[in-house]
């Protein structure tokens, strides 16, 4: 009783009372902070900032962006303050958003060279890859990410939806009963595909593969060197980077 009268009387006579709201503890409908997964996207050009990936909610909070064209970054956090009300973690090189301990899943919506390099990357730095398609540039650099996310034990996700649950390219069905089709040998082996307009594959044909670009002078807040990184050499030019 002693004990009990003494902490009375330090706190005022009164007894204090902690009220813990509902969704710190987690459960149904709610998720504990502690149960949160947290995302940075690397790119926030055109993909990286679309409504399909530049989202936050209880389940997965978006904390940090990276890009190397200063705009892009900039654009991606007045984006973040308006959608979420929060100031995003800002990054220049990728490497800092995958060693950030407060991100757990990261999204590489980069362009197709530098996927191999990051994904396994961040597979070493113990994250979870989210990764735009194409996985890799080469039948090596995924058996590289292969081998780094088995070896660390990390979850690996291809952002391929679409394929399978909206019409292929424009042809008028998924890819389900395609590759049923091609699955059964009905169609022998090896297969010959001609891919044209005429087959439904005009979605990224007008701004692919052009050559003869003419060079550009580099934007002032774009690190040029960064995004090629392992690329090839090549002047800039906007169409091909932008």
């Amino acid at each position: 009783m002693s004990n009990r009268r003494d902490f009375l009387k330090k706190a005022g006579g009164l007894a204090l009372l902690t009220i813990v709201p509902r969704s710190v503890l987690g459960g149904t409908k709610f998720v504990a902070p502690s149960d949160q997964l947290t995302k940075g996207i690397i790119g926030v050009g055109g993909i990286g900032k679309s409504s399909y990936h530049f989202t936050s909610n209880d389940a997965c909070r978006l904390v940090a962006v990276c890009d190397v064209d200063r705009k892009h970054l900039e654009s991606a956090i007045a984006l973040g303050c308006k959608k979420f009300d929060k100031t995003l973690e800002s990054y220049h090189d990728y490497r800092d958003l995958i060693t950030d301990p407060n991100v757990d899943i990261v999204h590489i919506a980069t362009p197709p060279h530098w996927h191999g390099i990051m994904a396994v990357e961040a597979a070493k730095a113990g994250k979870d890859i989210w990764c735009e398609k194409p996985m890799t540039r080469t039948i090596g650099e995924g058996k590289r990410v292969v081998e780094a996310v088995r070896q660390n034990g990390r979850i690996f996700r291809l952002n391929t939806w679409f394929r399978f649950k909206d019409t292929f390219y424009g042809l008028g069905t998924t890819v389900e009963p395609l590759k049923k089709l091609v699955d059964s040998g009905l169609l022998g082996w090896p297969l010959k595909v001609t891919i044209s307009g005429a087959t439904g594959f005009t979605w990224k044909f007008f701004w692919v593969g052009q050559e003869n670009l003419k060079p550009q002078s580099v934007p002032e807040e774009l690190d040029y060197d960064m995004w090629l990184g392992p690329a090839p050499y090549k002047p800039y030019n906007k169409h091909r980077v932008h």
